[in-house]
């Protein structure tokens, strides 16, 4: 792992022994992880995020695990636990993502500056910044979304009922809103 402070925070990633500059602002990363999730082969569907010049198709794959390890970072800590139940979804939490950086940092992930320009932050110092929430709405959906507790005691009862109510959709339940909305489309 890399020192945050010791290091720049990466710009770029390497494949066949090339560099390739990409964006490396949060809300680039954030449609990256919604293609992510939306598509199933997305290779060619990312080349949004270099910032100059795209992987030759050779280079594609290599390229897109670099993009990969850029997006989700390995740390020391915490220790893989054998569980990885999804309990933040960037699009659907935007609104408890955005009143905890504001709340917890004074932060306001959509200012702009005197041009209208969205203020960059890095993806890595966004990723920091979000495990080092406390005590935030975000952190209390997040908890009761991993809640797998007893359901015999009134608390218990409340936990579960909090856990479905804040539930994430499944794939499964995406992809039949989606055809759904696709259903409709033809329609209008």
């Amino acid at each position: 792992m890399k020192s945050f402070f010791l290091e720049k925070l990466p710009d770029h990633v390497s494949a066949g022994g090339k560099l390739f500059l990409i964006k490396t602002d949060f809300r680039s990363w954030l449609a990256f992880s919604r293609t992510l999730s939306e598509k199933e082969s997305v290779i060619d569907d990312v080349d949004f995020i270099y910032a100059d010049e795209i992987p030759s198709r050779e280079l594609k794959k290599e390229a897109f695990d670099a993009l990969l390890e850029f997006y989700q970072p390995k740390t020391d800590l915490p220790r893989p636990t054998g569980k990885s139940e999804k309990v933040l979804d960037y699009v659907i939490d935007s609104q408890l993502i955005f009143c905890a950086f504001l709340e917890q940092y004074g932060i306001d992930l959509t200012a702009t500056d005197e041009t209208g320009h969205f203020i960059q932050m890095h993806w890595h110092k966004f990723l920091a910044l979000l495990s080092g929430l406390h005590n935030t709405k975000l952190n209390e959906v997040m908890s009761w979304r991993c809640w797998d507790g007893d359901t015999k005691t009134e608390y218990g009862k409340e936990m579960q009922r909090l856990r479905v109510a804040w539930e994430l959709p499944t794939e499964s339940e995406k992809r039949q809103k989606d055809d759904l909305a696709a259903y409709e489309k033809l329609f209008k």
